[in-house]
């Protein structure tokens, strides 16, 4: 095992093939592209910059326009340069790679961050299907310089040849919008 996928497909325009709420966990034998480029990313950073990312991001994230929430222990905001309208990440203010370093306290506000933001989510946008993943690291040598988190995608455009064909992702809600009117939303 390399890396295990924990994701959740939110109805069946985002792939959801049970018709009753759940998440599901996949070991894998390769870490997905994706996280491969974050962790290459990620490591790079720390060597040139000597601090995490992520935590930089979170620091200037919970100073902007695109912040969501800001609670104890998890901040919530629209990425810059999101792919998918609404798009929204949950970070854990302490640094770790992976979930499995959460005490119950920070599990308990875990659940009560993501209750409250998908809950705005289906307020502000009439209950979208939405796909969600958490981004973590297994290998324990990425500790320093990698940061879990949550990315949450609501499907709420459809990618099309452009998309497709080019990997580059025409957002018509610009993230900073969509950060005040789920932050107009949001009730924690």
């Amino acid at each position: 095992m390399k890396y295990v996928s924990i994701f959740r497909n939110y109805g069946q325009q985002a792939g959801a093939s049970l018709s009753h709420a759940h998440s599901q966990i996949i070991a894998m034998p390769i870490v997905p592209a994706m996280i491969q480029e974050e962790l290459n990313a990620s490591k790079e950073f720390y060597e040139e910059q000597g601090k995490c990312v992520f935590c930089d991001i979170i620091d200037q994230e919970t100073r902007g326009p695109r912040l969501i929430h800001n609670g104890a222990d998890f901040a919530v905001f629209a990425p810059y340069a999101s792919i998918n309208p609404m798009e929204f990440w949950v970070m854990p203010k302490k640094h770790a790679a992976s979930i499995l370093s959460l005490d119950d306290k920070e599990v308990a506000a875990l659940a009560k961050t993501l209750k409250a933001s998908l809950k705005a989510l289906k307020d502000l946008v009439n209950d979208p299907p939405y796909n969600y993943a958490f981004h973590l690291a297994v290998n324990k040598s990425a500790k320093d310089y990698y940061h879990w988190h949550l990315e949450i995608y609501p499907k709420l455009s459809i990618w099309a040849g452009f998309e497709i064909s080019t990997g580059t992702y025409i957002n018509t809600v610009k993230p900073e919008t969509a950060a005040e009117s789920l932050r107009n939303t949001i009730k924690l």
